[in-house]
């Protein structure tokens, strides 16, 4: 029998598997072993080595042939989930070579490790691994920053109150929201392209860190798993495994905190009391003893993960804080660290487009918060030093005291009678007619004339948002680039396991 949710009656849809799974965490599903995502990797970056060691005349023809069809069986295997791995061989590196020579003795199983340490095999398996969700982060972050735009172009007339300090701060238009979050998507996004591109190297060929005297050719495992080229330290791979973890680990970071403040500013918004704008049913969730209540759970789950996010960086970066010369075990423990942080991360940009995408936004009351808490006062400054000349000092402190005269007045707008008051105790001759008065507290006519480049005015947001866009077509192109790549890679590998 199908068990029942405690809450769910109020809701017109069900909640999304999504927003389901990112809001669960640990609760009734816990994490496989570490080792466990590396299995394809490890295999990627046996096969490619099976072929070096053949081309170099390091390993006989006939073994490679052997090797590589077992590392495809294995492979086989894993993907139709019957290749567990045992506890007693340590790792993924040893369980995959235990097999291959229990399968074909040691004569051959045995061959496979030449030219390799367990310290070049992880760094390479941990670059495969790492670059791949590079990739897929990239792909989130674009669909985030494509919804960003969208939006951004959609809500470019929407008058909305802008906040600091959680305060009414000047009028805006929903637009500029969006494009300022958008902005900071495409930072994202660089980030990671940043990182594939200074990290897209070859540790594979290291060793322990001191090189071998065997003649590899680490040009080719380039080549066959996608990379650059080689790394041009051997030591320097080894001895800094944590650098590309903690590298990533910041950019990541710096990813969550961006979702983590829209994901407040939502919150915030969502309220009975902002009112702003409305979630979709399918990314909130009921209360077990409250039938009222649509809880904003994944935006709050959003702001817990890059919590743990930041705990995850900061340990990385303080495991490289003091190696010695050479391998530590202690690096160990940044594969752990950065696993758990991109678990945290995992489909959070995704969700995040998801809720922007399906919310409902309160358009009379944006313009309604836009006529109080004197929310058109500094632009009101602007006006009398655009149109009277005087000095802004000057126009400030007449302002902020027409903001307690009409305050004292239980008014929510600076009223003529106020400001006419405020202008003789601050000895301006200038008079400010009810006309001027009005107009300078426009919301539509003030948001029009933000014009300088980065403002709210609909002519300029449209070309900052189309300015936008061609910065996250580039970034498309290259993360499709590099897909292309990797597939070649792959492609290539098999053509020379074959002799091709």
């Amino acid at each position: 029998m199908k068990s029942e949710k405690l809450w769910g009656k109020r809701f017109q849809k069900p909640p999304s598997p999504l927003a389901q799974k990112f809001t669960s965490g640990r609760d009734v599903q816990g994490k496989p072993a570490a080792d466990e995502r590396l299995i394809p990797y490890d295999i990627w970056g046996s096969r490619a080595h099976v072929v070096m060691l053949a081309k170099t005349g390091l390993l006989p023809r006939k073994q490679a042939r052997i090797l590589s069809r077992g590392l495809r069986e294995i492979e086989a295997l894993w993907r139709g989930g019957k290749f567990p791995l045992d506890p007693s061989q340590e790792d993924v590196h040893t369980n995959i070579e235990g097999w291959l020579t229990k399968k074909y003795g040691s004569e051959t199983g045995g061959r496979l490790h030449t030219a390799r340490s367990r310290n070049d095999q992880v760094a390479v398996d941990m670059r495969l691994y790492l670059r791949d969700c590079v990739l897929v982060f990239s792909r989130e972050v674009l669909f985030l920053l494509e919804v960003s735009i969208r939006l951004a172009r959609e809500h470019r007339d929407q008058i909305f109150p802008g906040y600091t300090h959680h305060q009414p701060a000047q009028v805006t238009t929903l637009g500029h929201i969006f494009l300022a979050f958008g902005e900071s998507f495409l930072r994202d996004g660089q980030r990671l392209q940043e990182w594939f591109n200074r990290f897209n190297t070859n540790p594979l060929g290291s060793m322990t860190g001191y090189s071998t005297t065997l003649g590899i050719d680490r040009g080719i495992t380039s080549r066959l798993l996608g990379f650059e080229g080689p790394t041009q330290s051997s030591l320097d791979p080894i001895q800094n495994r944590w650098e590309a973890e903690a590298e990533l680990g910041f950019a990541l970071s710096a990813l969550m905190n961006h979702l983590s403040s829209l994901a407040q500013t939502l919150i915030l918004f969502s309220t009975g009391e902002f009112d702003l704008i409305r979630l979709d049913d399918s990314y909130c969730t009921g209360s077990s003893m409250m039938p009222q209540k649509r809880n904003p759970d994944p935006l709050e789950v959003t702001k817990a993960k890059a919590a743990l996010v930041h705990g995850h960086l900061q340990s990385l970066i303080s495991i490289g804080r003091s190696l010695f010369l050479g391998y530590n075990r202690d690096t160990q423990w940044t594969k752990y660290l950065i696993l758990d942080l991109i678990d945290e991360t995992a489909s959070a940009p995704k969700i995040m487009a998801e809720i922007l995408s399906s919310l409902q936004v309160n358009g009379k009351r944006a313009s309604e918060l836009c006529q109080k808490g004197f929310i058109t006062s500094p632009d009101l400054v602007e006006r009398m030093v655009a149109e009277w000349r005087i000095p802004f000092r000057s126009a400030k402190k007449a302002v902020e005291r027409a903001v307690k005269y009409s305050e004292s007045e239980g008014a929510e707008k600076i009223s003529g009678r106020a400001f006419e008051r405020a202008l003789k105790d601050e000895k301006i001759s200038v008079s400010g007619d009810q006309e001027f008065i009005n107009r300078a507290q426009n919301p539509k006519t003030l948001v029009g004339l933000r014009k300088a480049i980065g403002g709210s005015s609909p002519e300029g947001l449209q070309e900052n948002i189309s300015n936008l866009e061609r910065s996250k077509n580039i970034l498309q192109k290259w993360a499709a680039a590099k897909r292309r790549l990797l597939s070649s890679a792959e492609e290539l590998l098999r053509k020379r396991e074959k002799g091709g």
